[in-house]
């Protein structure tokens, strides 16, 4: 940054609590995180991804793009799956998630680590 240029500052609607939550992580359970870690898992960025979900005050495409994320790192959606999601993208210029496949990432996160994301209102 030269000497010409302000710093650019962006306000977050977030609580600073919020926020430590999301530094910190979601807490997996030490028996989950060192299996998540044998299956070569970054379990960090995985528990950051459900914190920034649980506590960013995220709208429902943030939110998409965390269960996105989470479902790839996991490999629970196939190419056809990521390429439907693209293709909904392409033709609508939204990205988002169908019910479905939010509910696929939601079971994944319950059955392997014990985390239960509250389900949004309908979208």
């Amino acid at each position: 940054m030269n000497a010409q240029q302000q710093p650019k500052i962006v306000h977050l609607n977030i609580l600073d609590t919020d926020y430590a939550s999301i530094m910190a992580g979601e807490k997996i359970a030490p028996e989950k995180r060192q299996r998540l870690i044998q299956d070569h898992y970054d379990v960090n960025q995985l528990s950051q991804q459900i914190a920034r979900y649980r506590y960013g005050g995220l709208d429902q495409q943030g939110q998409d793009d965390i269960l996105c994320s989470i479902a790839i790192q996991a490999g629970l959606f196939s190419l056809a799956d990521v390429e439907d999601i693209n293709d909904r993208l392409r033709y609508t210029g939204h990205f988002y998630l169908t019910q479905g496949e939010r509910q696929q990432v939601r079971n994944w996160l319950a059955d392997e680590l014990d985390i239960c994301l509250d389900l949004p209102g309908p979208s």
